[in-house]
């Protein structure tokens, strides 16, 4: 699997979409799903690793990812098959739907390098 971007204030495309979604399902403030990183995303995610006990430093990399809960999807990925080989059941691949709506209009399209939060993190 490719390694996820690293992310700071003044990034932005898909991938700040994903992190922008993921922090949405996981932090206490929202933020617009717009592909920024600006300065609402930069509190939000200073927020979020500090509650999550990392340096809080605003840049997103791996152990910020992990704490996530986050998955990147590959070429010819399923939602069914991430839920089968990320939180072994296919039959939740609605959940994982449901906490990407920001990100997919409809199930079967799904794009590589999207980044999906999942389920069962906190």
């Amino acid at each position: 699997m490719a390694e996820l971007p690293t992310l700071k204030k003044g990034s932005k495309g898909d991938a700040v979409k994903g992190l922008q979604n993921a922090l949405n399902a996981r932090a206490p403030d929202s933020v617009a799903v717009d592909g920024t990183f600006g300065d609402a995303t930069d509190h939000t995610v200073r927020q979020f690793q500090t509650n999550a006990a990392l340096e809080a430093d605003g840049i997103v990399g791996a152990n910020t990812w992990r704490q996530l809960y986050v998955y990147q999807v590959q070429q010819g990925d399923t939602l069914s098959e991430i839920a089968e080989h990320q939180l072994g059941d296919t039959d939740r691949w609605s959940e994982i739907y449901e906490l990407n709506r920001d990100l997919i209009s409809d199930p079967d399209k799904i794009s590589p390098d999207q980044i999906l939060a999942l389920p069962g993190a906190c």
